[in-house]
Formats: C-alpha cells, structure tokens, sequence
C-alpha cells in the first residue's frame, strides 16, 4: 500500500494530521496511534512519507526513526518529524536521527501542505533527507550494495553500520553541513564494501598479516573505489571517496596516494576516526578489543599525525555517548 502513514499517541492530533492528509492529497492516511503498531506493519507499506509526532510513550519520535531507518524498506522513505517540544538541538537531532523535515508545534499549515505535497506527488522523482536532494537510482544504488555486504559477511556490515552511526555523530558535533551529514548516513553503509575483495580467510587470520597479505587487504580500498567509482551525482562521488580514502593520514603516512590534512576529503577524515574506533573495542582474531578509555587515547594521541585533529575534538566531545556505539560493534 502506498497511502501516507501518520504516527501520534493523540488522538485529536492524529485525526487533525490525518483531516489535512486528506484534504491536501485526497485519500485518507494510514493512522496509527502506536508506533509500535506502525512500526511492525511498515515493512509491508510503501508510504510516499510518514508523519510521526516526538512526544509518545511508547517509543519518542527519534528512536520511531531510528528503529525505521533499519528497515530495508524505509532505510530512505522521507518523514516529518512533529514537535512541540522546545529543546535548542531537537532540529539538529531529528536529521541526524534519519528526519527528512521537522517542523515545530503549532504546525504552520502552509509549510505542512507544502511538505505533504512535495513528497507525496506522483511527479516528485526523489526522496529528500535534510532537504539534500537524493535521486532515486543513487539511493537505491548504495542500498542494494548494502545488502551484497550483508549477504556476504554480517561482521562487515554490522562493522559499517556501526561506524556509519558514529560518523553521523561526529559531523553533527562538527557542525558540518546537511550534505555532509547525509552523505556519511547514507554512503557511509559502503564505505569498506571493498573488504568484500578479501578472502575470508584472509580478515580473519588470528596473528598480524605477513607482508604479502597485508598488500592484499590493502588493495580493499582501490576495490572499493572501483565498486562505487564513475558516479556523477554528489553522493556516488562521495561514496567513492569514502572508499578510496578513509586509510589515508592526515601527516600523509597512509594509502593509496598519501594525500594530507585537506587534500583528504573530510567524509573520509571522520570515518577514519569512526573506524579505527569502531575496530579498536571490537574483538579481532589477532587480539582482543580495547577498553572505552584505551581507544580513546589511542585515537587522540595520534591527532595531527593519523587523524584531523578537528575531528579528533569532536570525537573526544562524544566520550560520554560512545558506550552506546560499542554495545553492537
């Protein structure tokens, strides 16, 4: 089913969205009251975009999203996020949560129409995340390349996914822009899909890599690039580069071109942060994983040398919130 899908515990505001639903596009909602509800019958709807309010008992508006953002399906499905609620960051926090619009309570019925319409008409051609343009084919590009990584290695793409989440949290500390933001949420799933070119065997020998292995896993980035390369829209090109460069340093020590400081494309300077984190409290068959505090020291005493020390502050901002990213790598 492809009708619009409206999510809030209230039930006077679900049949005010739901009324304007109608009125603007002419066809009655989908109207849940439980996101819980929503969110077990979505895999099933194809929305052209959900409404869902903040404020609920059962699960707030932002882990609604988040919780639809793991599903296939509505991994890109634009959502307005409704809030009456007053927090300076709720904005910044919707997006990096996967809201495509937020819009605060009392809404202004003009920007609703206008967003409902924008989404919802037979002849819009993309789905939009922060008001950053995303076209179709690249979207459903990178999401099918997703699911060959999963299908090939779950450890991978829980890896990537993990380190795509803390990437997102690492541009929004930054301050970086919405097409920044998007492009690390969205192309940040494939950033390593060149490990794919690595035999198993390979990644998982439990003693450090001999020198003619190392060359081989090394090479995963050139077969990454290639894998996302000849794109021209902005997000292919950005997943390219996160391919490409995320092994790069910022002294120009790393592969494959020993690019330095800004030379490095920034997507690429804040997985690197991300991954070696995600990797150092991960267990590896060569050694065991780092405490919290351990990785921490090691990610900020090699600021200025491996890592941009713009993304290492903000890394550091997020000590108290990294646990969570540890708890799935």
């Amino acid at each position: 089913m492809n009708r619009v899908v409206v999510v809030d515990d209230d039930t006077p505001n679900l049949k005010l969205y739901s009324a304007l639903v109608k009125r603007v596009l002419g066809e009655d909602p989908l109207a849940f009251e439980n996101p819980l509800t929503a969110l077990e019958h979505l895999p099933d709807l194809r929305p052209p975009v959900i409404v869902v309010d903040y404020t609920m008992p059962e699960m707030d508006g932002l882990t609604f999203i988040e919780q639809l953002r793991k599903q296939a399906a509505h991994a890109f499905t634009p959502v307005i996020m409704l809030t009456a609620a007053s927090a300076f960051d709720m904005s910044d926090r919707a997006i990096a949560a996967g809201a495509t619009i937020f819009l605060e309570k009392p809404i202004a019925l003009r920007e609703f129409t206008a967003q409902l319409r924008k989404f919802a008409s037979p002849s819009h051609p993309s789905s939009i995340h922060g008001e950053v343009v995303m076209p179709t084919d690249e979207r459903e590009t990178l999401l099918r390349l997703f699911g060959a990584l999963q299908a090939h290695s779950t450890e991978l793409a829980l890896h990537a996914t993990q380190v795509r989440d803390l990437s997102v949290a690492i541009a929004m500390e930054m301050h970086c822009s919405l097409e920044i933001v998007e492009a690390l949420r969205v192309a940040g799933l494939v950033y390593d899909i060149g490990m794919i070119s690595v035999p198993e065997k390979v990644r998982l020998m439990p003693a450090s890599l001999p020198h003619r292995w190392r060359s081989l896993v090394n090479a995963h980035v050139d077969a990454g690039a290639t894998i996302l390369g000849g794109g021209a829209r902005p997000l292919m090109r950005a997943a390219e580069a996160m391919a490409r460069y995320h092994h790069e340093r910022f002294d120009g020590g790393g592969y494959p071109e020993g690019l330095s400081g800004e030379e490095i494309p920034l997507c690429a300077r804040i997985i690197a942060v991300a991954d070696t984190y995600i990797a150092l409290v991960s267990e590896r068959p060569h050694r065991v994983e780092y405490t919290g505090d351990r990785a921490i020291s090691q990610i900020v005493g090699q600021s200025g040398s491996a890592f941009d020390p713009r993304v290492v502050r903000a890394f550091e901002h997020l000590k108290d919130r990294l646990e969570d990213f540890r708890k799935t790598a």
